[in-house]
């Protein structure tokens, strides 16, 4: 008995202390992100037949890489291979919204095409700031020439001094004299080799996804198989999912059951952040209960059909129209798609290079938190418009302490347990916040509540002067009714008065 403990405690620490991460391609179609993944994995992501009958990516692709760092760290990678066609790039951004690097692939015989600029654009708008380039297709054109026009095209971006490897494979043909004197196989696998190992470096340095206590699975798939139901797959983010939780399909806030969960096809207990997650739920019918763009959760959480928003165009797009404020285009968010009226605070326009405050007015609700990152295409769905990240209309989304104070002031009172609920600040950091914002007198607390310092001082001048008010028109009273006191605040304040009159004894 005591030997199965260990080994389960053995694995368990295994699984916690393994690093994982998610790592999508992108790129033009034809340049060969597919066959890399194959290469890299031994999995061919194309799984649709017509996929194998086009020859092209047209929905996402999975695969598992298992890598070993320059200090021999264990490094386990999901890895999401995109379609390069211009007519599924809302597939490609449903494959990229929460990865930690890109596969950037270019073949030398094309060099920088359309859809390599574009998917650039998109990877930068949702914060990726992490990505090794692939150079495939070097057996047949002049891989100086392109790797040169790489470096151009990079410069300025998130990418600049990302690594470019060289690559090629047994299929093609013509060697030029480059490589004339070494095998396409030996070539190939040389390719390949140097390709995992900068992957393995690039990896290495990166801090797995954050554990934050607040778990979110962007369902990218859903479908149902024999004697076992419906299953969906997405990458989990933000916290942790077992066996047996209850969970909640945002945004129709249908309630299901986790039955199992596997990672590549493994049975797990625990999904972690950063793990490609399938997950077995109970009572739970595709399309009717669930389907891509939705995400799985926990109680607690609310979808919103308006997003406050900082709005960012490339530079990149000065052949592209300007967003006109009350423009209609496609939110891009997480694995979904919705349509969206843009309004700039400002009422202008936005050019190529600007950055406005603006706020998303969606078809249906979505669930957000501050500070993740969306991308804006136009209503045709021809181009990228913008991206930008979901924000606090008044603080800075990265700073705890100016988003809590900046809710508060919104709201004028919250339960601390509520308190920045949507957001990617933990429950410890949250609170961590509100004793330091207490300590500067700028937020009262008492119990479970938080008040901001400026509501609270008001809403004692407030009781201080109904009290003062009432014992002038009743003298011969011993003081004011706890009830026509609290007439004089809204119904929804019942707790907030309680701490009022509590702090207004505690004056006398």
């Amino acid at each position: 008995m005591r030997a199965i403990s260990l080994t389960i405690f053995v694995l368990f620490v295994v699984e916690m202390t393994q690093k994982h991460f998610v790592v999508a391609t992108a790129g033009h179609v034809d340049h060969g992100k597919s066959s890399l993944v194959k290469a890299l994995t031994g999995t061919d992501p194309d799984r649709l037949p017509e996929e194998k009958a086009r020859k092209i990516t047209i929905d996402l692709g999975f695969a598992e890489l298992n890598l070993r760092g320059p200090g021999g760290e264990e490094i386990h990678a999901a890895m999401i291979d995109v379609p390069g066609h211009e007519d599924f790039v809302r597939n490609m951004i449903a494959g990229v919204g929460s990865i930690d690097l890109a596969l950037l692939v270019v073949a030398a015989d094309d060099g920088w095409m359309p859809q390599t600029e574009e998917h650039l654009q998109i990877l930068e708008y949702l914060g990726v700031t992490e990505a090794v380039i692939a150079l495939t297709k070097i057996d047949i054109s002049n891989a100086d020439r392109t790797e040169s026009e790489i470096r151009e095209q990079l410069r300025g971006t998130n990418f600049a001094d990302a690594p470019i490897v060289r690559t090629s494979f047994p299929a093609s043909a013509n060697l030029t004299a480059l490589s004339r004197q070494v095998s396409k196989r030996d070539l190939a696998m040389d390719g390949i080799a140097a390709l995992k190992a900068a992957l393995a470096t690039a990896l290495c340095h990166l801090s797995p996804q954050r554990d934050i206590g607040k778990p979110r699975l962007f369902v990218d798939r859903a479908f149902t198989l024999r004697g076992i139901g419906t299953v969906v797959t997405g990458t989990l983010t933000g916290g942790t999912l077992r066996v047996g939780d209850e969970v909640i399909v945002q945004p129709r806030t249908l309630t299901a059951r986790i039955r199992s969960i596997q990672n590549h096809g493994r049975d797990v207990d625990l999904a972690m952040p950063g793990m490609r997650t399938a997950i077995n739920l109970s009572d739970v019918e595709i399309n009717r209960d669930v389907a891509r763009g939705d995400v799985l959760t926990v109680v607690g959480f609310e979808a919103s059909s308006t997003l406050d928003v900082q709005l960012q165009r490339s530079l990149r797009l000065q052949h592209v129209a300007p967003i006109k404020s009350g423009a209609t285009a496609y939110l891009h968010h997480g694995t979904t798609r919705i349509r969206a009226r843009i309004f700039l605070h400002e009422d202008r326009h936005l050019h190529a290079g600007e950055n406005a405050a603006a706020q998303l007015r969606l078809d249906r609700p979505v669930l957000a938190f501050l500070g993740d990152r969306f991308v804006i295409r136009d209503a045709s769905e021809q181009h990228t418009l913008a991206g930008g990240m979901i924000r606090n209309a008044d603080a800075d989304q990265n700073n705890v302490d100016l988003c809590v104070v900046s809710e508060l002031s919104r709201r004028g009172a919250a339960r601390t347990s509520l308190l920045l609920r949507n957001s990617r600040f933990s429950a410890d950091e949250i609170h961590a916040a509100l004793e330091r914002l207490q300590r500067e007198e700028k937020v009262f607390l008492h119990g479970d509540i938080a008040v901001a310092i400026e509501n609270w001082h008001d809403w004692r001048r407030r009781a201080a002067t109904e009290i003062d008010r009432e014992h002038r028109a009743h003298p011969e009273k011993k003081g004011m009714e706890l009830h026509d006191l609290r007439a004089n605040f809204a119904a929804d304040m019942a707790n907030v008065f309680d701490a009022l009159i509590v702090d207004l004894c505690r004056d006398d």
